[in-house]
Formats: structure tokens, C-alpha cells, sequence
């Protein structure tokens, strides 16, 4: 199960690296939340927006450690990716940001129901 889990965050980190926002659509949960390093919390539908629209560009992820650990109601993963993005219009600059995902089942499938991101 842990590598299921494992290509979860993965393919996470790959659809964020690519702007697909239908693949971002199907692997989070409808109540998902992404609390983003400045602290600010957006809702799923807040951020699939920004990033459809361009507010929010990303243009790579490259994983540097992951890991995962089961928990009482799902699982949690905690990673570190060198992100690149343009955020409401600044640069495109480099981050090394450390996520802590929650992930859990959603009728016959995993989903991502949170993610806080600060740096490493």
C-alpha cells in the first residue's frame, strides 16, 4: 500500500509540475485545502482556479526525500521538492519547499485531502 501511496505524491507533484489541473482535479478531495508557505489556506476549487488561470504557474518539481506513514484515518506523506513557479506575477524563482500531505480514502480510491507547505 505504501508505494500506492508513494505514486500518489508523486503523480501529484508531476500534474502540479505540468499545470493539469484535471489531473489535480481527480487526486484531490473536494474538500482539500493548501495552506501555501506564506500561511495563506486556499480551497481546492481557489487554487485549481488561480492555476487555471495562470495566477498560479508551476513549471517543475523534482523530489529530493519523501516519505509516507500510515495514521488512524489514512496516510500521511511528508516531501521535500525544489518547486519552480511564477506566483501572482512575480518572477519565475525556485523554492525548496517541504509538504506535509493527508491523505485518505474517498469511496474506491486514495485522495489528497490536505496539504501544508512551508520551506526546508
Amino acid at each position: 500500500m505504501e508505494k500506492t501511496i508513494l505514486q500518489l505524491y508523486r503523480d501529484y507533484n508531476a500534474a502540479l509540475a505540468t499545470n493539469d489541473v484535471r489531473a489535480l482535479d481527480k487526486l484531490l478531495a473536494t474538500d482539500f485545502t493548501l495552506t501555501h508557505m506564506t500561511g495563506v489556506a486556499q480551497s481546492r476549487q481557489e487554487w485549481l482556479t488561480e492555476m487555471s488561470q495562470g495566477t498560479m504557474r508551476y513549471f517543475s518539481s523534482v523530489e529530493e526525500r519523501v516519505a509516507a506513514t500510515e495514521t488512524a484515518t489514512g496516510w500521511q506523506v511528508v516531501g521535500d521538492n525544489h518547486i519552480e513557479a511564477s506566483i501572482h506575477g512575480s518572477g519565475r524563482y525556485a523554492w525548496p519547499l517541504h509538504s506535509v500531505l493527508t491523505i485518505e480514502r474517498s469511496a474506491d480510491h486514495w485522495q489528497i485531502r490536505q496539504v501544508v507547505v512551508t520551506t526546508f
